[in-house]
């Protein structure tokens, strides 16, 4: 999926981000606004509508669901799961 360029900088939609992750955009924006235990994730604003920058899909540390559960893992670009413990 081929991001979007604004002001030379690469930006994702809400719903390119969920489809990528494969996760729904409710998730996403969840963890826009909320974030997961480790931190939220990174958007900026153009217009009205939420832009998320590209270096998030490999950069953001995504985790399981549960409460002692330690497990970090993080997508390539092409939006496939990758350093999963």
């Amino acid at each position: 999926m081929k991001p979007i360029e604004i002001n030379g900088e690469n930006y994702y939609t809400v719903e390119q981000f969920a489809q990528l992750t494969n996760k729904a955009s409710q998730t996403i924006r969840g963890l826009m606004h909320k974030g997961n235990r480790i931190r939220k994730l990174k958007f900026v604003h153009f217009g009205n509508k939420p832009f998320i920058p590209a270096t998030e899909v490999t950069c953001f540390p995504f985790t399981v669901s549960g409460r002692n559960n330690n497990d970090i893992y993080h997508y390539n670009q092409k939006g496939v799961i990758i350093n999963a413990k």
